[in-house]
């Protein structure tokens, strides 16, 4: 694919696309001196104007505001650098909130070992009726990062919790279960699998150790209505739009989409635009074949709630050994699910069954792949459902697509797919957190085929870049930190595979027009064009022209959501 640089982009515009083009009324509200960059063909405009709330028109300051009217607001940016809304394209918000709020807080760094994690679950067990379900979050690799390089054992959370079932989660993908919720569970001796596709790992006499792999939908987990309700009115949107988010594609349990969906048809107007992917199990063995039952009530408005995909897991993560690999992970953890290769959650047909029911239903199929045995699962599911010659999903999506290793041949394979719709999704800001935990974990060749962001911008693959917040990672909220990620290359195990790097536009472009791409909604969101939704993020800095090094210090410091201001830091 051929790319062209910015500034030659402005001169294209200059001549081929005069701006503004004037509204037939006047606009609501101008946003003026700034420097706004639409990525479109218009380039950098300094002005733009908002009508009904979506643009109407961008362009020259002078120009822009001679399309004022008496009762057009005036919106000073004072100078400061904008671009399109951000949006988080692969996210779990209603989880996000629930666990910052009602969990116990065992994340790495702040809890810095073991000792700390046992201390901090026993002193919330102290304060917790008898019999009560107890939820802790750890870090992801908290094994690589606790001072005793190992997790809790299941006899540990035992004398911390005597009286309660607890599960102590170890990233998204593992958690340590004590005896109390062994037995809830109805685990046995011998159990290998549990209902939903959840992966229980034994000891050498059969018991099971505490360890369970990808149990999202096995072991459960009790948010009330009143956490859902106040997750999705105020909690998500307060703090996605803090940290420059004006749109969010919500992977939602379908346990608690009933109150989304309730929440959408009571007219109330959002700060954040949701776009909806809704999964039932980590295998998804209980899809339906009909679909009906997730779409957005009548009453719902479009441009604030749509139910567009659904989700699969092929495997776990391979931060947790669990990431379903060709190769054998280095050693040998007692952790481990049998094989030593990670966990197939979905095999090839289920696989098959998942693509099928999202075509009929004409909503996206969302594969999530870790390691490279499961990345061939996704692509054959996607390439068998090409050759069956039925009517296609509007697209086709592959979830953390060569994040922890990648194969040329895979590659190629999915540029071949881009034909039948693929997209695929990135989290960079795990160049932060998990690169180390890659070299502890596969051999030193295959940790370094993973994160290869320049590769898929050059093979014209458009990566959408997303947070894959789930509540364990606080941190991961902030996408200035995951753009300065991509564009240094600067990893917790220092400068990795620094020829990866991509420019700040590209980077810029994987969180805006990309990710709009990805969901579906390149026609209504993702550049600054008029008749999109008028969403905007404006910096502290402009993030295109700053050096490099300090753009991870740059700040979100207004986020404007279909021409109203919905945070403002300054």
């Amino acid at each position: 694919m051929v790319r062209f640089p910015f500034s030659l982009l402005l001169l294209l515009a200059a001549a081929v696309l005069p701006f503004p083009a004037r509204a037939a009324a006047p606009p609501d509200v101008i946003f003026h001196n700034g420097v706004i960059a639409t990525m479109s063909p218009a380039g950098t405009v300094q002005a733009v104007a908002v009508t009904g709330g979506k643009f109407a028109a961008a362009g020259e300051e002078k120009d822009i505001l001679a399309l004022a009217g008496p009762g057009t607001r005036l919106a000073d940016l004072g100078g400061r650098f904008a671009s399109p809304g951000l949006i988080d394209a692969h996210s779990h918000p209603m989880e996000t909130i629930y666990l910052k709020n009602d969990w116990v807080d065992c994340r790495y760094p702040g809890t810095p070992s073991v000792a700390r994690a046992l201390a901090n679950i026993a002193a919330w067990a102290a304060k917790t009726p008898k019999g009560q379900w107890i939820y802790a979050a750890c870090a992801s690799a908290s094994e690589n990062k606790f001072t005793e390089k190992r997790l809790p054992t299941k006899a540990e959370l035992d004398k911390a919790a005597p009286d309660n079932p607890l599960v102590l989660a170890n990233g998204a993908h593992q958690v340590v279960i004590n005896a109390a919720a062994i037995t809830a569970l109805g685990i046995t001796k011998g159990m290998t699998r549990m209902p939903r596709g959840a992966t229980v790992v034994l000891g050498p006499d059969g018991e099971p150790t505490g360890v369970v792999l990808d149990s999202q939908a096995d072991i459960p987990t009790a948010p009330s209505p009143a956490t859902l309700e106040q997750a999705y009115t105020t909690g998500i949107q307060d703090l996605w739009n803090e940290n420059g988010f004006t749109s969010v594609l919500a992977i939602t349990p379908a346990a608690a989409l009933p109150v989304l969906q309730q929440v959408a048809a009571s007219g109330v107007r959002p700060h954040i635009r949701y776009t909806v992917s809704v999964w039932t199990a980590s295998d998804a063995s209980n899809m339906p074949e009909n679909l009906d039952a997730f779409r957005m009530p009548a009453k719902a408005d479009p441009a604030w709630y749509r139910f567009a995909a659904i989700k699969d897991w092929v495997d776990g993560e391979n931060d947790a050994r669990s990431g379903y690999m060709c190769e054998h992970y280095l050693g040998r953890d007692p952790d481990d699910p049998p094989g030593g290769r990670g966990t197939l959650v979905t095999p090839q047909p289920g696989a098959d069954r998942f693509a099928a029911i999202a075509a009929r239903n004409g909503v996206i199929p969302m594969f999530h792949c870790s390691g490279d045995a499961a990345l061939d699962i996704g692509l054959t599911a996607y390439e068998t459902l090409a050759a069956s010659g039925t009517p296609m999903p509007p697209l086709l999506r592959i979830e953390h697509f060569g994040m922890f290793q990648m194969h040329p041949g895979q590659l190629a394979r999915a540029v071949a797919l881009r034909k039948s719709g693929l997209r695929v999704t990135i989290q960079p800001i795990w160049l932060t957190e998990l690169v180390k935990a890659d070299f502890a974990n596969m051999a030193r060749d295959l940790a370094a085929s993973g994160f290869r962001f320049r590769s898929l911008v050059d093979a014209g693959l458009e990566p959408a870049a997303s947070t894959d917040m789930t509540g364990i990672y606080l941190g991961n909220i902030t996408p200035i930190r995951a753009m300065a990620a991509c564009v240094t290359r600067e990893s917790d195990a220092g400068s990795f595979e620094p020829e990866q790097a991509v420019s700040p536009e590209d980077a810029l472009r994987m969180w805006t027009v990309w990710a709009a791409a990805a969901m579906g909604e390149a026609d209504v969101k993702g550049s600054i064009t008029p008749g999109k939704y008028a969403d905007m993020t404006v910096y502290s800095d402009n993030l295109l022209t700053m050096p490099k090094e300090k753009i991870k210090d740059a700040r979100v410091v207004r986020t404007i959501v279909g021409g109203e201001t919905v945070y403002q830091s300054d």
